[in-house]
């Protein structure tokens, strides 16, 4: 994944991972020990932030972070795991992605980079992992928790019902929003592939599902109107 990297020269200050965390973490420190030299073990110049969604606050610890000085006088490693990051937090790090500190490098990684936004992505070089399938690829079986094909031969009443799969069962219970995302890629791919929507709808469908993918990445979105939404448009 990390071939492209010229480690002889000055590596890029900051990185988008694209693909399933533990993998690309694994070997994102693989590369760092075996090609930077840098071992991230009680390693004060090393920082790893896991989150599922990335807030406000979380970003400031970042930014707090990488504005140090190193202690080795060498290079200072940043990196985050994270489903989501709220536009506050990517408005926030704009500024960190494109002139950190010097020798500090930064890596997000993200099983998607649909949520994060072009000011932000700009900044970052993208590396996607092998196994990232592009919008228009094959769709393969369904990853997500609602069959697509299903779903869209539903009546409404029907989808409706459907869609509590990713709703919450108890007070206790919470929201997966990477499991929304999921079902909105799934969809995504399947429509790109299928002929159930003829050209002067084709844009206007796929706004729609950029733009609750987009609402997921709020701060507290509500997942049931998105949905909800979804459900009577498609």
């Amino acid at each position: 994944m990390f071939s492209s990297i010229d480690v002889e020269k000055n590596i890029h200050h900051a990185y988008l991972l694209e693909g399933e965390k533990k993998v690309i973490f694994q070997e994102l420190l693989d590369f760092l020990d075996k090609k930077l030299n840098f071992f991230v073990k009680a390693n004060p110049d090393f920082w790893l932030g896991e989150f599922d969604t990335l807030g406000i606050d979380d970003s400031r610890a970042f930014k707090e972070f990488q504005s140090r000085k190193s202690f080795s006088g060498g290079k200072k490693i940043l990196v985050i795991k994270t489903n989501f990051i709220t536009h506050e937090a990517q408005n926030s790090l704009l500024k960190v992605f494109e002139e950190p500190t010097k020798n500090t490098h930064l890596f997000l990684i993200m099983p998607s980079i649909e949520t994060i936004l072009p000011t932000l992505c700009s900044r970052l070089l993208l590396i996607k992992h092998s196994e990232v399938q592009p919008p228009n690829g094959s769709l393969g079986g369904s990853t997500s928790k609602l069959e697509v094909g299903g779903f869209l031969k539903a009546s409404l009443s029907e989808r409706l019902e459907m869609i509590k799969v990713f709703l919450p069962k108890s007070k206790e219970d919470k929201v997966s929003k990477a499991e929304v995302i999921s079902f909105l890629n799934d969809l995504e791919k399947f429509l790109y592939e299928s002929d159930r929507i003829v050209n002067s709808e084709v844009e206007n469908v796929f706004s729609e599902i950029r733009q609750c993918r987009s609402y997921l990445n709020d701060r507290s979105p509500s997942v049931k109107m998105i949905l909800e939404h979804l459900s009577q448009i498609i």
